[in-house]
């Protein structure tokens, strides 16, 4: 019933850089499919629902402290959480392409856009602070400042060539480690049959010569 809806939801993971996409922004990316190219689209709960089963998806919940799924229930969505979204920032459940492997790139270039775009909010934010407010001022300096500073440690320590060094080392090991397992299957030794014991070989009798008595 809501095939289109899912091939829809598997072109948009495909194509978005974050590669480990909020449920929320795909649901709502194929909402905006749907009513153009007029197909039908289920509710956000049921959506989540067919992604967590489907095949081609990897769905990844989201977890409070505790380590518990949490409690959507009596949640209303504020105005604030509804600019954070207009900003690209999600909460809740993400889902990840099966066929799309995690490597140290991808990673890399994940966690530096994250901090990109936290420091592009940050700036947007100091471009609208309220005038004659010094405490408010005061507070959004110093984030910023601290956030620029991860931003430089962030992009020295996930850098293009550090991270492709990093994956062809770890390609280089597990194609060493393929290669041992492979060594050592065939040099293990095969069972050989018991050998058959010799027979014992008896000592030449000695013959006595007879001495004829005088």
């Amino acid at each position: 019933m809501y095939e289109r809806c899912l091939n829809e939801a598997e072109r948009i993971l495909a194509t978005d850089k974050d590669v480990i996409v909020a449920v929320k922004k795909v649901w709502s990316e194929v909402e905006k499919q749907g009513r153009k190219q007029g197909f039908e689209i289920p509710s956000f709960a049921d959506f989540t629902a067919l992604l967590e089963g489907d095949s081609r998806f990897e769905f990844i919940p989201s977890l409070d402290e505790n380590g518990e799924p949490p409690d959507m229930s009596a949640r209303e969505e504020s105005p604030q959480e509804e600019e954070l979204e207009n900003l690209g920032f999600y909460s809740g459940d993400r889902v990840k392409l099966k066929s799309v492997e995690l490597t140290p790139e991808v990673i890399g270039n994940l966690i530096r856009r994250k901090v990109d775009m936290t420091m592009d909010a940050l700036t947007r934010a100091w471009e609208r602070r309220p005038d004659g407010d010094q405490e408010t001022e005061d507070q959004l300096l110093d984030i910023l400042a601290k956030t620029q500073k991860l931003q430089r440690e962030v992009k020295s320590t996930f850098s293009d060539d550090k991270m492709k060094q990093l994956e062809h080392a770890l390609h280089a090991a597990g194609k060493k480690k393929s290669k041992a397992k492979t060594k050592a299957k065939t040099t293990k030794k095969t069972p050989t049959a018991p050998k058959k014991p010799k027979p014992k070989k008896t000592a030449p009798r000695t013959r006595v010569k007879k001495t004829r008595r005088t």
